[in-house]
């Protein structure tokens, strides 16, 4: 039983796209839980996932810029760089649109992504002989079919992101935990705003071929509430984020292969499962350490509606 265990756990790791998918899929969990513990702590989630669904209409204008301009098909830097300044238009008329004070961020974000995402289709449907993007593949993703060229940018992107932040750690944590005494001391709130969502940005559009854009948030957000629930420093926080999305990659590729589903749903599906768990049993701030200090123990409604739902 031991030796087919191993032969199962082996194989997978002798085919290409299988090695490709394992080191594209693990750069991007290290650099989604490194950024996405930033993103949690500055109650930047629902922002993310407007920058994920305005990543179409900037795919769909580095398409036709390198066409019109170039005359050549485009390639992952030309649709990375069109979805890093899509992203960034669309985080301006957030805040644009916000200056009406009646109108809040949250409402000011779900109508520019919903915008953003509607002109994307409607620039694809008008250009439809020149961009040839899969709907499917950019809703659901593939991770296990990336190409060379998207590993390649996905590893620089990914590098880059993490060096940005590892050399400017002390200002990402003291806005992130102090933004009041870090405007106190000139630690310019506004750059630091605007590079961690240029950060997003970029970990997002290299992580939507893998997992598509109705997952990526997940990725972004998922690993990194995990730590939350164990670590109240943020450099461990980081570490453990990575761990638990490295982890999710890999018992989620090979969760693929055994029921024969989508390995970015899978990925995903493992990860939900890790929070889950860190929840019910995480020691300080899990259900299961909440209800041992309270001194009635678990709530009854609580109680009463779980054994109903059983």
């Amino acid at each position: 039983m031991i030796s087919g265990f191993i032969h199962f756990f082996l194989v997978p790791l002798q085919e290409a796209y299988f090695q490709k998918a394992l080191i594209a899929g693990s750069t991007v969990a290290i650099a989604c839980g490194v950024v996405g513990c930033l993103v949690i702590l500055n109650r930047m989630a629902f922002l993310g996932d407007a920058l994920s669904h305005a990543m179409l209409a900037g795919v769909a204008g580095g398409y036709l810029f390198m066409q019109f301009v170039f005359g050549v098909e485009a390639h992952s830097l030309a649709m990375i760089i069109g979805s890093l300044v899509a992203a960034l238009l669309a985080v301006t008329l957030v805040n644009f649109v916000s200056l009406v004070p009646r109108i809040k961020q949250d409402t000011a974000i779900g109508i520019m992504y919903s915008s953003a995402f509607s002109l994307g289709l409607v620039i694809i449907s008008l250009f439809i002989n020149r961009i040839h993007i899969s709907i499917s593949q950019f809703i659901m993703g593939d991770i296990l079919s990336i190409a060379d060229a998207d590993l390649w940018a996905t590893t620089f992107v990914c590098c880059l992101v993490l060096s940005f932040i590892c050399i400017f750690f002390r200002y990402f944590q003291i806005a992130s935990f102090d933004p009041v005494m870090a405007a106190s001391i000139g630690v310019p709130l506004g750059l630091v705003q605007s590079t961690l969502t240029a950060g997003v940005a970029l970990i997002v559009v290299t992580g939507i071929n893998m997992v598509g854009v109705i997952l990526i948030m997940g990725f972004l957000i998922t690993p990194a509430a995990t730590a939350y629930l164990i670590c109240d420093r943020l450099a461990r926080m980081m570490i453990l984020a990575a761990i638990f999305g490295v982890t999710s990659v890999l018992v989620g590729l090979y969760l693929s292969l055994i029921i024969n589903a989508a390995a970015g749903a899978t990925i995903m599906l493992f990860a939900s499962m890790q929070f889950l768990v860190v929840l019910i049993v995480a020691p300080n701030y899990g259900l299961l350490a909440r209800w041992r200090h309270s001194p009635v123990g678990p709530p009854r409604k609580v109680l009463k509606r779980f054994v109903k739902s059983v």
